[in-house]
């Protein structure tokens, strides 16, 4: 799984242990602890549901907890992805503690897929995705070990697509790989040209090491059918080593990422989480004056 995606996950885990925990006062004092099932899948167009792309079951756990993923997994589910007009689901199989895949299985474009979570002595879980359209990629970023120049970009190393539906959704996600010791500003302030700590840098998974957009593929700029997407550049703060990822995404995706509250707002029927789509391209890349 990639490093951007694990703390990905890893935030809604922490959105949903909140959710189940504390009131929407936010007082983590007063109300009890509510068990829930929570569910993280993400499908992707042409890919398989392998083990780097396996839906995760877990359970909630008490916010003053320390959070156990062994403990917390969900080891006994029966766990289903039924193709719409299949008449028989394909069963994934854990691969890992709470982690269900099955690497045979291989998600196709515009089609709905229905998720049903089956756990003994609890009520059955569901969900489903429409995958988004497939894109066509013409151009792209430069993949390593090449190298760009940060100023090249919007003109020899953006994004260049085509893509069938104008309201399709995308998102870009650009994440710093460079540690926080090591990074400077590619536009310091003053003499300040490097973060003091890692909370200026942004920790793990936060701004501005981590920065992303989301929106219509209508609202980016067009040469007949064609789209021009140069603006990740400008969401690079430091020099350095990057993921940048241009990702088609589904409604539960959109969802969770804008809706207040991501945990309840994924599509997730009898449970909490997000069962979502995506058709994705994803490069590693280095940033140079």
């Amino acid at each position: 799984m990639r490093r951007w995606f694990r703390f990905f996950i890893l935030g809604l885990i922490g959105a949903c242990i909140c959710l189940a925990f504390a009131g929407c006062d936010g007082d983590v004092t007063g109300p009890p602890l509510r068990d829930e099932i929570a569910v993280f899948g993400f499908l992707y167009v042409g890919e398989a549901v392998s083990d780097s792309n396996a839906v995760l079951i877990t359970r909630t756990r008490p916010l003053l907890d320390l959070y156990d993923p062994a403990e917390a997994a969900v080891t006994t589910a029966t766990v289903t992805l039924l193709r719409e007009g299949d008449s028989v689901p394909d069963t994934l199989s854990m691969v890992r503690p709470g982690y269900y895949a099955d690497p045979s299985v291989i998600i196709d474009p515009l089609t709905v897929y229905h998720l049903t979570v089956s756990i003994p002595r609890e009520r059955v879980i569901t969900a489903t995705t429409t995958t988004p359209v497939s894109y066509h990629l013409l151009n792209g970023p430069l993949p390593l070990p090449g190298t760009m120049r940060h100023a090249d970009i919007p003109g020899s190393y953006p994004f260049k697509l085509t893509c069938p539906d104008e309201e399709q959704i995308f998102l870009l996600d650009v994440y710093c790989l460079e540690s926080w010791e090591d990074a400077r500003y590619i536009i310091p302030f003053g003499d300040h040209d490097r973060p003091d700590n890692e909370q200026e840098y942004g920790y793990e998974n936060e701004e501005p090491r981590h920065i992303f957009a989301y929106f219509r593929i209508r609202d980016v700029a067009r040469e007949g059918y064609i789209y021009t997407i140069g603006f990740y550049s400008a969401m690079m703060v430091f020099w350095g080593n990057y993921e940048v990822s241009l990702l088609a995404i589904d409604e539960n995706y959109y969802n969770y990422l804008y809706r207040e509250h991501p945990e309840e707002s994924g599509g997730i029927v009898g449970g909490i989480g997000v069962f979502g789509s995506a058709c994705r391209d994803h490069y590693l890349v280095k940033i140079i004056e």
